[in-house]
């Protein structure tokens, strides 16, 4: 409110030199005296009209931006509760996706990792669903720690996971397939008092070059899950197929 008294003060401190000028300058040019009694109107009629009607225009879009940014702010809590996984704050399996998307078109070698909790379904049938929750939860924190501020992770079904290393070569994707195997295998999970139970994860891992559209990365990477988990858990299987693809299509890059 004062900052709208200021405001109004100084418009109608403008508009009063204003009026004063253009007062002088017409009654300079018709000859007419300029009276102590002519300045004081051109100061009061200002004041009594243009004081209040500047301060309303100013409270009147002070409320208007209040508005607006309470609306764009409703509207972007809005956006991030559609792209959010409610349980884990993880992006879900659309908002991942549709991240990867341009991620995969101009990466030179990114690597998708799907990653499903192994057994999971024991730890609801016999603790119940509460202590899955809890089990979810600290296998996505323990996700987390590996990666780097690119990387992408998003939850895209109950207890299965993706990750997406954009900009990363074979190595490096291994290895960080590997500390997130390695983190879940090191969670010490009490599912009820004086209970220990085993976490790990089999990963899926699939490459691209750009070659392959985001549905096809999602499948191989898929398939190499479920050859994971078919090994006997707790283990990472590289997808073949997008290994030798994109490794022709960077060896082509790479001779252009």
């Amino acid at each position: 409110m004062v900052q709208n008294l200021l405001k109004a003060t100084v418009v109608t401190a403008l508009v009063v030199a204003l009026s004063q000028i253009f007062s002088f300058s017409i009654r300079l040019a018709s000859g007419q005296p300029f009276t102590a009694f002519v300045f004081l109107m051109n100061s009061i009629m200002p004041v009594l009209t243009g004081f209040p009607i500047s301060l309303y225009i100013f409270i009147q879009n002070a409320k208007l931006k209040k508005t607006t940014d309470e609306l764009t702010e409703a509207n972007r809590l809005l956006q991030i509760r559609a792209d959010t996984d409610s349980m884990t704050g993880l992006l879900n399996r659309n908002a991942f996706l549709g991240t990867i998307k341009q991620l995969n078109k101009s990466s030179r070698l990114s690597a998708l990792l799907v990653i499903d909790a192994d057994n999971f379904k024991k730890i609801n049938d016999i603790y119940g669903h509460q202590a899955g929750d809890k089990a979810l939860t600290a296998i996505v924190d323990a996700l987390r720690l590996p990666l780097r501020q690119c990387d992408i992770i998003g939850r895209i079904g109950g207890e299965e996971f993706a990750v997406f290393l954009p900009d990363t070569d074979i190595n490096p994707a291994l290895k960080i397939a590997e500390q997130l195997r390695c983190a879940v295998e090191s969670i010490e999970f009490h599912p009820a008092e004086e209970q220990d139970y085993q976490l790990s994860i089999s990963i899926g891992l699939a490459f691209s070059a750009g070659a392959h559209t985001t549905s096809q990365l999602m499948r191989m990477a898929d398939q190499s899950l479920y050859q994971a988990k078919a090994n006997g858990r707790n283990q990472i299987v590289i997808n073949q197929e997008s290994l030798t693809s994109n490794t022709k299509s960077l060896d082509s890059m790479d001779a252009a």
